[in-house]
């Protein structure tokens, strides 16, 4: 009878590190979505900070980037801009309706943030809850 008491405290262990990394796993892909988020933020903080500058300067040139480091200058000849707002659909606009894209954008983008940190912090909570199960078990 003292062998089948062992084994199932053996699974009920088990079941609770099964639980316990399917928990740290699901925590953990909050955690890189949410790096990326803000990763996303600071390039949007970023592009409407450029788009302001170039709204409030008074020069004519611009040194484009083309990707991978690489830059060109060019002369801008028309403040509008070409934004794509989804689907392959481009618009014009100024920069201060662009800038006013990229604020909502980043609002989004915030929100979407505090909700997965909120997460983060429900699971860190039922994590601790479900150690401290498995240490009432197996006293």
């Amino acid at each position: 009878m003292q062998f089948c008491t062992k084994k199932y405290i053996n699974m009920a262990k088990e079941d609770y590190l099964i639980k316990l990394s399917m928990m740290e796993q699901e925590a953990e892909k909050l955690r890189e979505q949410i790096n990326l988020i803000e990763q996303q933020i600071l390039e949007f903080n970023i592009l409407a900070e450029s788009l302001q500058k170039i709204e409030n300067s008074k020069s004519k040139e611009i040194l484009s980037n083309l990707g991978k480091g690489v830059f060109l200058k060019t002369e801008i000849k028309d403040s509008e801009l070409f934004v794509n707002i989804g689907s392959n659909v481009v618009l014009k606009k100024k920069p201060k309706e662009a800038i006013e894209i990229i604020n909502k954008q980043i609002t989004q983008l915030e929100e979407m943030r505090k909700i997965m940190i909120n997460d983060i912090e429900k699971m860190n909570e039922n994590l601790q809850n479900l150690v401290t199960e498995a240490r009432k078990d197996n006293n």
